[in-house]
């Protein structure tokens, strides 16, 4: 071989050395990656251009790996008793990280992504965060000793730009920290601060284990329904409306309830106690962050005059509901003690859902939540339309509160509202990322849209209340009505299963 072939075969070795080593600690320093996207389908009349599908994963890998934050190991990492003695949740109050600006609520371990462990932190702000950047101390038990890692975290607000400015005021925020990928354990703890690793581990939030989510021996079954209901705040004894809630939800097919309490009657207190004990309510007290009041009567007046915080702070127990169930439950129904989801066609919600992932084949996982629209069942309507409907047959109708009426009022208005207007959803635990009282407000992947509704002719929201004039206009709302019978059908079976419950309140008691 002659000099020149030489020296040029030295020039290719000296590169591919070097090409090889760039891409060893480019490799070093670079964030999990997503498996490749699917082979797009062969294009069909009407359908998404070729190459959309592929577009679409590399775009939502490519946020992916943008937004990814490597983690480093802290320093001194403290001993097994410094993490004892952590913050939770039922202490009834938020977890102030920065003094009068940032609350922590909850924070919740999301596995969704392969490759991407993360913890999702629910807190409120007041006013704009710091422009620097905020940092999450995570905390593992190791053995004899804690181990803790820093992030950068990632800070997103619960509310869309488009509703209004929340820059000076309180509002709901979902705090992302990235989870090293190669993590063998579980955290346990967290902080979102100014700092990096800070350095008390009992000044933190308990994050809930999700072992049975990761296929180990006795792995619980993922539920399919769970229903989250905002704050209660009320005087009077609406316990009867209470177990008449639960039980037709349970008869539909929801197996557990999420109840979040301001202030409520004994009585009602006595109910969710008794559904506590068996496992089908989960109820938290609720506060308020900050300077805001708790006090009852200062508080109720207080969200009466500012509406937008109201609606705000509410959406801080719906997230929690969601991320609390994100691997136990498929989906998620926010939704309120007034409503119930009824199908005209089918008796369950998992039938309903089952024609509906038919009918859209697989476009139905191209949603975040499937919406249910809403027709009122205003209590003026039943006075002035009476309908054969009464419990005068049945000789043990003493037995059960009046309220259990409400639920099987048969007059509606014929207006049904507007898709996005007033509906409730199934919330998918699988695609959303934050919820609304209505849908999902986020989804976990860029490219989901947010909420299909369904056919009112399949299923409609029936809301039971006293028409607000201030809101609606109630004469045009009333002069076209229709009879609607479809909740007669659960009528007995409710009947049964509330006299026992209150059978099991009086023995309770």
């Amino acid at each position: 071989m002659s000099v020149a072939g030489t020296r040029r075969l030295c020039r290719v070795g000296l590169i591919a050395v070097l090409v090889t080593a760039l891409c060893v600690l480019t490799l070093l320093d670079s964030p999990p990656q997503l498996p490749d996207p699917p082979a797009d389908p062969p294009p069909t009349p009407g359908g998404v251009p070729p190459g959309t599908r592929s577009i679409v994963a590399y775009s939502w890998a490519r946020r992916l790996a943008l937004d990814y934050r490597p983690s480093k190991e802290c320093d001194g990492n403290g001993t097994y008793g410094t993490t004892l003695n952590t913050f939770k949740l039922a202490d009834e109050k938020w977890l102030e990280t920065i003094p009068g600006q940032l609350f922590l609520y909850s924070a919740h371990l999301d596995l969704r992504v392969a490759g991407y462990p993360s913890l999702r932190v629910i807190g409120v702000k007041r006013g704009p965060l710091p422009t620097s950047a905020l940092f999450c101390t995570v905390w593992y038990e190791e053995e004899d000793r804690g181990r803790a890692v820093s992030v950068e975290a990632l800070v997103s607000t619960i509310w869309l730009e488009e509703w209004g400015e929340t820059v000076d005021s309180y509002a709901g925020i979902l705090v992302g920290c990235q989870l090293p990928p190669d993590a063998a354990i579980e955290p346990s703890k967290v902080y979102v601060g100014l700092e990096p690793c800070h350095q008390n581990a009992s000044h933190s939030l308990a994050i809930k284990k999700e072992a049975s989510s990761r296929g180990e021996a006795g792995e619980t079954r993922r539920r399919q329904f769970t229903l989250c209901i905002k704050g209660l705040d009320f005087d009077e004894d609406i316990s009867g409306k209470i177990v008449a809630f639960v039980e037709l939800h349970r008869i539909l097919g929801a197996e557990l309830f999420y109840f979040y309490v301001l202030n409520v009657h004994e009585n009602v207190l006595r109910v969710l106690r008794l559904y506590e004990r068996s496992n089908v309510i989960r109820w938290f007290n609720l506060t308020l962050p900050g300077d805001l009041p708790n006090e009852k009567v200062s508080r109720r007046r207080f969200l009466s005059e500012n509406i937008w915080i109201k609606r705000r702070m509410e959406l801080i127990p719906y997230n929690h509901c969601f991320y609390d169930n994100l691997h136990r439950s498929e989906f998620v129904v926010p939704i309120d003690i007034d409503e119930a989801i009824v199908p005209s066609r089918r008796k369950s919600w998992h039938e309903l859902l089952l024609d509906e992932r038919i009918k859209l084949g697989r476009g139905f996982k191209d949603f975040a939540s499937y919406a249910v629209r809403n027709a009122y069942f205003f209590p003026e309507l039943q006075a002035r339309n009476r309908s054969d409907y009464d419990t005068s047959g049945d000789d043990n109708s003493t037995d059960i509160p009046a309220d259990f009426n409400y639920l099987m009022d048969t007059v509606r208005t014929a207006c049904i509202s507007p898709e996005g207007d007033s509906v409730k959803s199934f919330v998918s635990t699988r695609r959303a990322l934050t919820v609304h009282n209505h849908y999902a407000l986020t989804a976990l992947n860029p490219s989901t849209r947010r909420a299909h509704h369904f056919d009112p002719g399949d299923v409609l929201k029936h809301h039971h209340r006293a028409c607000d004039v201030t809101h609606l206009d109630c004469d045009a709302l009333m002069e076209d009505v229709r009879i609607d019978e479809s909740a007669l059908r659960y009528s007995n079976e409710l009947r049964r299963r509330m006299r026992v419950v209150f059978a099991d309140l009086r023995t309770f008691a």
